[in-house]
């Protein structure tokens, strides 16, 4: 009778599994810490970027806002009913808007 069974080491294809296995995982391991530390770094930069855009954003808007803000209130003050005329000619003009947007 013919022996038809395949004789193969499997030892030996385990061991040099396992090496080829843990030599990908060290990889897999340095190529996750090195992005993860180019995000890290990334957003950081970002997040600076960030923060000194609105703050330089929001001293301007303060530099440039509190003088039209008195000078509005003050109007406010000497002309009551202009202010409330105002107010609902241009509440009617954007809610007319809408509406006709909203119509299509």
């Amino acid at each position: 009778m013919t022996d038809a069974t395949i004789k193969t080491d499997l030892a030996g294809g385990a061991d040099t599994a396992k090496a080829s296995a843990r030599k990908t995982a060290a990889k897999a391991t340095a190529a996750v810490k090195k992005a993860a530390a180019t995000v890290a770094e990334t957003a950081a930069e970002k997040t600076q970027v960030a923060r000194e855009y609105v703050h330089e954003k929001t001293d301007a808007a303060v530099a440039w806002s509190k003088p039209k803000a008195e000078a509005a209130h003050k109007a406010a003050e000497e002309h009551p009913l202009a202010l409330a005329l105002g107010t609902f000619v241009a509440g009617a003009v954007f809610g007319f808007l809408l509406a006709r947007n909203f119509d299509r």
